[in-house]
């Protein structure tokens, strides 16, 4: 069955049918192989290159390309680019990724591009990937054992609370104004005391001190940023504190990174 997708960043429309891969209707390559590894050839059957997904242990992680040459198996990797990998037609992205880093044109496959990026300096792709994997599973477990939990009035509670009752397990407090001064969504999230630690902007935000609009953001204290992210499908109907899982996100990230709220002077 042909597989036809058009690229509009190229300009191009990329067929592959039978084997063959065609740009604008050109035959540029020939192409076997499925889903990890997928095999592509010069027309005069004199080059190939493998290219194989590889992906960190996560089921929803995006892969990326692991790209090597069959003859002598070095190999190099390819990140996708933010937003160009499509989990539901894996060689249309892998196709756009040659395309994109010059590795394949309307002329065919760029051996010497090829060769060149295979034998030069790694790109670290991997190990970049599962450093922040790594990275990221100490975060989630700094994070759950604090045992974070919000009730409808916005207290903010974890079993992480030092209190002098050792009963009272506030940390701090979510404020939501909609519309801010922006005419977007802001949560604010103070400590017992009542000092704001951070305020988060749905969209567009221009904050004093920052240069950058804040989108899905959130601002602290000292001025450092952290992308938490809105997620509004904990109230389907009616609105209720308790199940926002956005101030929730935003205050994982804040502990995640040290923000262990409580008084201000335990921060």
């Amino acid at each position: 069955m042909a597989v036809v997708m058009s690229l509009s960043a190229f300009a191009q429309k990329i067929k592959i049918d039978k084997g063959a891969v065609t740009l604008d209707g050109k035959t540029v390559a020939y192409a076997e192989g499925k889903k990890p590894v997928f095999k592509y050839t010069t027309l005069d059957r004199s080059y190939t290159i493998i290219a194989e997904f590889k992906k960190v242990a996560d089921p929803a992680a995006i892969p990326w390309i692991e790209l090597r040459n069959e003859s002598t198996a070095k190999f190099n990797e390819i990140a996708f680019t933010l937003g160009k990998f499509n989990p539901f037609n894996n060689e249309k992205s892998l196709i756009a990724a040659l395309i994109e880093h010059n590795l394949l044109s309307v002329d065919g496959l760029n051996q010497s591009n090829i060769e060149n990026f295979i034998n030069g300096e790694p790109s670290g792709v991997s190990a970049m990937l599962l450093g922040n994997k790594a990275a990221d599973d100490q975060l989630k477990a700094v994070v759950a054992a604090y045992q974070i939990r919000i009730d409808d009035s916005g207290v903010i509670y974890s079993v992480k609370a030092q209190n002098q009752d050792p009963n009272d397990k506030r940390i701090g407090f979510v404020k939501m104004t909609s519309p801010a001064t922006n005419g977007s969504l802001m949560y604010e999230i103070l400590d017992l005391d009542n000092y704001v630690i951070a305020r988060w902007f749905a969209r567009g935000a221009m904050v004093s001190g920052y240069d950058k609009l804040l989108n899905q953001e959130l601002i602290t204290y000292d001025n450092k940023v952290f992308k938490a992210e809105f997620d509004n499908r904990g109230n389907p109907t009616g609105y209720q504190m308790s199940k926002d899982i956005t101030p929730m996100n935003i205050v994982r990230v804040l502990v995640g990174n040290g923000y262990t709220l409580g008084h201000h002077k335990n921060n």
